[in-house]
């Protein structure tokens, strides 16, 4: 009976790291070669748009702009993706004669999922140059380049593989570096009292930098496309809407975001800015999204939430991800508001 009780425990045991060791690799394994092509994503896409787009790097009516966005997804499931991203821009140059002027900005984004803490670190840098298309009208062009250097990996204490070398798969290294370069085009113009148009579209990891735990230097980080448009329509005084599109590509992954924004003016006088807003938006084949919004002068808060429409609604029971985010415009102490040459839709 001893004997029998023994051997089921070591049995018990030895299937346990078994796989333990199984699902360590095909972590790994399915983060290496499947999630290569999916960037970190945030649902409120245009909150902070430096991110979204180069060329709206120090791109604002203000001086300066300080950004932070939280994200976390898939919480219900395993331990799921923490995204954080910290932003600052700076305008460098505006004459306001030529209508055109120079910005400067730096983003830090954090990633990780999963209890190998898999994910990225990423620094990048970026310009922007900006000129008025017609002078007499609110009509500008925006072009801007990135670079960027991220460390990606994983938690190797947390791993687990056999005693022997052949047991770690071929896998040689837990972090990589790699640099990328990205690129974009953004435009806007106010084509009336009723009309404010906005797109743009972005190219990232244009020299597709590699990206493999193992010797294999044709795995790949892809280019990413990006693709934006909105018009902010005033109904009312009070009330006004901003319907958006948004599309992005990388290798075969896509997803299309669509729906508007519901502007209320609370404004007491017209030096100040008091916004609320509330948005709906469609992820195709995923999420639907409900925001919710507000901007006091220059401090712009808001929160987002996905309710998962996708296949894998069993596993995450509807839950999605959740986003807070928090912007800050601000202006030196001998820059006002009245010297800048920049028009940004306020409503």
């Amino acid at each position: 009976m001893n004997n029998f009780v023994l051997k089921y425990c070591l049995n018990l045991l030895n299937t346990r790291i078994k796989a333990k060791l199984v699902h360590s690799f095909i972590i790994i394994f399915f983060l290496s070669f499947n999630s290569q092509a999916q960037d970190v994503h945030f649902s409120s896409f245009d909150v902070n748009p430096m991110f979204l787009n180069p060329a709206n790097s120090g791109f604002s009516s203000a001086s300066f702009r300080l950004g932070t966005m939280y994200r976390n997804q898939w919480s219900t499931v395993s331990k799921g993706y923490n995204s954080y991203l910290f932003s600052a821009e700076a305008l460098l140059y505006n004459n306001r004669a030529r209508k055109e002027g120079i910005g400067i900005g730096v983003n830090f984004l954090s990633d990780v999922a999963g209890s190998l803490s898999y994910g990225q670190q990423n620094i990048g840098l970026s310009v922007s140059y900006f000129k008025a298309i017609e002078k007499k009208s609110e009509h500008y062009i925006s072009v801007g380049i990135q670079g960027n250097s991220s460390k990606w990996g994983y938690d190797l204490t947390h791993s687990v593989f056999g005693r022997e070398l052949e047991d770690i798969e071929g896998i040689q290294l837990n972090t990589i570096n790699t640099l990328d370069f990205g690129m974009g085009v953004h435009w806007q113009l106010k084509a009336n009292q009723q009309h404010y148009l906005q797109a743009g579209i972005a190219l990232l990891h244009i020299n597709q930098p590699t990206l493999s735990y193992y010797e294999d230097s044709d795995i790949k980080l892809p280019t990413k496309f990006n693709f934006y448009f909105s018009d902010l329509i005033s109904l009312t005084e009070l009330y006004s809407i901003k319907p958006t599109i948004f599309f992005q590509r990388q290798n075969q992954y896509q997803e299309i975001i669509i729906g508007s924004d519901l502007n209320i003016n609370m404004s007491e006088t017209t030096l100040d800015s008091k916004i609320l807003s509330f948005g709906a938006y469609y992820r195709t084949i995923d999420a639907f999204i409900a925001m919710i919004k507000y901007k006091h002068d220059n401090i712009n808060i808001g929160l987002s939430y996905d309710i998962n429409l996708s296949k894998l609604t069993p596993a995450s029971k509807t839950y999605g991800g959740v986003e807070l985010w928090l912007l800050y415009s601000f202006n030196s102490l001998a820059y006002t508001r009245k010297t800048t040459s920049i028009p940004c839709p306020r409503f």
